[in-house]
Order: structure tokens, then sequence, then C-alpha cells
């Protein structure tokens, strides 16, 4: 293809799925300058990828699968805080702030334990209850985006993910603190 039609062809590119891309995107990350740069990134990796994106329905597939891994690779990077949300047995929240720029040796020691413990716990589920977890939990999902991704009904979507979390809780429970004696 001559560098002008090139030229043309990605001009074209950007006009037809920026927009659905940077939504995508934006919906996600939360920062619109997030979107953008990860909206950047993607299409110049399309471009880089060569003639073999030069068929439009494989373009549009191509372009959100670079875009997810990007986005996926950047909320890694710059994640700063984890928070991890468990719901004992009185019905209580518990949080647990993580702040990676202030914790201690030890504390990135346990804080690597756990995410590996988690990712072997994630592992041990069914795939269905790995899928509501990391839909509903991780990416936080509302269950009615899970519900219109998976195709599960929406009692489907929130049984799942109610065993799912209660599977990992209990895969993750002696990692949590004992409660102290005198306490309530």
């Amino acid at each position: 293809m001559k560098s002008e039609s090139l030229h043309f062809f990605w001009q074209d590119a950007y006009r037809t799925h920026a927009s659905s891309v940077m939504a995508f995107l934006a919906s996600r990350l939360g920062q619109r300058e997030d979107a953008e740069d990860v909206l950047q990134e993607t299409f110049v990796r399309a471009i880089r990828a060569g003639d073999s994106l030069r068929e439009p329905e494989r373009l549009r597939a191509y372009l959100f699968s670079i875009a997810h891994n990007l986005m996926i690779n950047k909320i890694r990077k710059h994640s700063r805080v984890l928070r991890f949300e468990v719901v004992p047995s009185d019905g209580s929240t518990i949080e647990k702030h993580a702040d990676s720029q202030a914790a201690s040796p030890e504390e990135m020691a346990s804080f690597h334990h756990l995410e590996e413990r988690l990712q072997k716990v994630l592992e041990e589920l069914t795939p269905r209850y790995r899928q509501a977890f990391e839909l509903a939990v991780i990416e936080q999902e509302s269950y009615r985006a899970i519900a219109e991704k998976t195709g599960w009904t929406l009692a489907q979507v929130k049984i799942n993910v109610y065993r799912a979390r209660r599977k990992a809780i209990a895969g993750l429970a002696n990692l949590l603190p004992e409660p102290q004696e005198g306490t309530s």
C-alpha cells in the first residue's frame, strides 16, 4: 500500500473507531487523560502491526483488543491503592487499603503474598465463578453490565458473584487477622 493511501486508511480508521474505543476506555479508566493516552497508544500499535489489519472486520476487534490490554497494563502499573472488601458473618464491612508508596518492605511482602494467594484462589474457582469475581470485584462492573456481557440473568449474576466472593474469602481466611479477645 502506498504511503499516501496508507495515511488515508488510518485517518478513516481513526474517524470510524476512535470514538467507540475512547468511550470504552473512558468508562473503565475514569480519567479522560488516561483514556486519551491509551487511545493514542492503541492506534500507534495498530499502525505498527502492518498490513494484516487492512480488513475492516478484523480492525475493530483488534483495536479493542489492543485497547483492553493497554488499559489493563496501565491499571496494574499505576494502581496505588488496592481495596479488598470482606464481609464477615456478622454483616459488618472491613476495608483494607494498601498504599504501595507508603508501605514498608514487610507490608509489601505481605501484600505480594496476598496477591499470589488471591491468584491461586481464583485459579481454583470454576470458570463461571472466576469470571463473576473478576468482573464484579476486580473490574467493578455493575451486575447489569455483567449480565449483558455473559448472557446470565440478573439473578444468576448475583448468585455467581456471591458464591465466588464466599469461596475467595474462604480461600483467603487464614490470611485475615485473628480477632482479638475481649473485642466483639
